[in-house]
């Protein structure tokens, strides 16, 4: 128990730090676009170093925690992207098709300035990635069950999202469903590159389509007043395809976890 202790203290810290890093970060009054993409590559820099320190300290190797780039990151990351696209792309289409809501066009915004305005969603992610599914992630991946790393994470991913409104139902089933998948993709390829493209395509997507506040969106989401037909509650609709996700994440893992147990025996 005590070594139990003494070995997820330190990843535990880290991940306090951060948070209150990010907090007292965030209290700085600066434009909007430009406060999110300062923030983050601020955020990068010092969770980069943060790690280094807490690796010296423990007297570990910074590839234990897979934080640098190599020749499979690349491929990782576009693994990423596609199944990211795939995931939202699914759910996006569930909910315009399922439900009373519709997009129209926004004239107002062009694809030249989103995309340069979408930039910061690469660094919001990689910001994000480093600090619940980088030196911590992995370090506790080696003390305890990879079940309650999840947990973890997940739990304290969702907190990281309160913006002093939402319920904390709407977070564990929002985010916090996120941060599970982003960490079952983060454990099984050993790496944070392939959970960053999900990430990346995720914020993306959902704001392309308008579900993004403070971004001006390519489409935006109206609801269809004179539809005839019953169709399903988008927020309802929402947590259904949330929980979906979660299922599908936790199977895959149990799945991973089987395989990997059983291939153990065999080599005995």
């Amino acid at each position: 128990m005590q070594t139990t202790i003494k070995s997820t203290l330190p990843s535990l810290t880290f991940l306090l730090i951060g948070l209150l890093f990010f907090f007292l970060l965030s209290i700085v009054n600066l434009p909007m676009v430009v406060s999110k993409f300062v923030f983050s590559i601020i955020a990068i820099v010092s969770l980069y170093y943060l790690s280094m320190a807490f690796l010296r300290f423990e007297k570990i190797s910074l590839t234990v925690v897979n934080l640098l780039p190599n020749k499979g990151t690349l491929k990782r990351l576009s693994i990423g992207l596609f199944i990211g696209a795939i995931l939202v792309g699914s759910m996006l289409i569930a909910l315009f098709t399922l439900t009373d809501l519709e997009i129209e066009r926004n004239e107002a915004q062009t694809w030249l300035p989103f995309i340069f305005a979408s930039t910061v969603f690469i660094t919001l992610a990689l910001m994000e990635e480093i600090l619940f599914r980088g030196y911590p992630f992995f370090r506790l991946t080696q003390s305890i069950n990879i079940r309650w790393v999840l947990l973890i994470t997940a739990i304290l991913f969702a907190l990281y999202h309160y913006n002093g409104s939402q319920n904390i139902g709407f977070l564990l089933l929002g985010p916090g469903i996120w941060g599970v998948t982003f960490g079952v993709a983060a454990y099984l390829s050993k790496s944070i590159a392939v959970p960053l493209g999900i990430h990346i395509s995720a914020n993306v997507l959902q704001a392309i389509f308008g579900l993004k506040t403070d971004y001006n969106p390519m489409w935006t989401v109206t609801k269809n007043i004179d539809s005839s037909t019953i169709n399903m509650n988008p927020e309802y609709l929402g947590y259904i395809m949330q929980i979906i996700l979660l299922i599908i994440s936790i199977i895959i893992l149990e799945v991973a976890l089987r395989v990997k147990k059983n291939s153990r025996k065999k080599q005995q």
